[in-house]
């Protein structure tokens, strides 16, 4: 005995029936499609799978806020202010390129220029890797707050960045050559709690050829990593290479130990810190310069919602990658 068709509804008349087989109803003959999901559950099942989406979502962000200190911090930054206190620090040892150092000058002029008329914001550029030792390497190259008109910026501000250039001395002088990244960083750190803090260097410490050696500064670091406002962003290339691979190696090596060490005190919640390396082409440098700085020295709210949002967005993403 053939099985009974399922029982349909007819939308046009109303009738209940069984379902004949060429799908018209049997009491006005209208066409009646096959049964199956409802078109609106369909929608409601694509509504439902979204809203378990943002709810898992949701929850792991809300895990990885009481489990992570290092996204903690950032999702605790989203409704700060924009700062308005900035210090920018340049290697210019001779193992930095010239052509990277150029691109970076220009960079950081524009950026600064954005900030014309506005007497609330600060900043200060210093660079080290001068000739000599300890705090001898360390020049001031601009202290103030932003200038109020495109004048005063240009003798005050752009001129003073033009003329930063990397070191050089003549064959006959003695002075050493140094690059105490340590000794910046603790002497420049003590005092910008709260700041945002832009360095640009390739990371290697070196005061082989002076009376003192400096050691890596743990503990400014972490006191400087007090105040969650204040964050420490470094924008470096890949280190000087030679020839000769072995020494190669040990100094890509010496590089990623730093970067190594930094991020294991941000994951640990004791520091906001950040790195960008620069791409070696030196047709790709200009735009991502630029686009780093714009991130690093907010101008505007859109820039620093969009900053935020970036930097929450990564810590998630390095967090769920462990």
């Amino acid at each position: 005995m053939a099985k009974p068709a399922p029982p349909s509804f007819c939308p046009k008349c109303g009738y209940k029936g069984n379902r004949p087989s060429a799908q018209t109803c049997a009491k006005c003959g209208a066409k009646i499609k096959k049964a199956g999901i409802p078109p609106s559950f369909s929608v409601n099942r694509g509504l439902l799978i979204f809203i378990l989406i943002i709810a898992a979502s949701a929850g792991g962000i809300v895990f990885l806020f009481f489990s992570n200190e290092n996204v903690a911090n950032e999702l605790r930054q989203i409704r700060q202010p924009r700062p308005n206190r900035f210090f920018v620090g340049i290697d210019v040892s001779a193992t930095i390129s010239t052509d990277t150092l150029e691109k970076l000058k220009d960079s950081v002029t524009e950026r600064l220029r954005q900030f014309i008329g506005d007497s609330r914001v600060s900043y200060d550029i210093k660079t080290f890797g001068n000739p000599g030792c300890g705090e001898r390497s360390f020049s001031t190259v601009v202290s103030t707050q932003s200038p109020e008109d495109e004048s005063t910026f240009a003798w005050k501000v752009r001129d003073k960045i033009g003329k930063i250039s990397i070191t050089k001395i003549a064959p006959r002088d003695t002075t050493p050559l140094t690059t105490p990244f340590y000794l910046f960083l603790e002497n420049e750190l003590a005092d910008k709690k709260g700041s945002r803090v832009i360095i640009f260097s390739d990371l290697m410490n070196d005061d082989s050829d002076c009376p003192r050696q400096h050691i890596f500064p743990e503990n400014v670091i972490t006191e400087f990593g007090t105040d969650k406002s204040g964050q420490l962003i470094f924008l470096y290339p890949t280190p000087h290479l030679t020839s000769n691979e072995e020494l190669n190696q040990r100094t890509l090596g010496r590089q990623q130990e730093f970067i190594a060490r930094m991020k294991k005190m941000s994951s640990e919640g004791k520091i906001r810190v950040f790195f960008y390396h620069i791409p070696d082409d030196p047709l790709k440098r200009i735009d991502f310069i630029k686009s780093q700085l714009e991130n690093a020295i907010p101008a505007t709210m859109f820039d620093v919602v969009w900053e935020r949002t970036g930097k929450v967005l990564t810590t998630i993403v390095s967090a769920v990658r462990g």
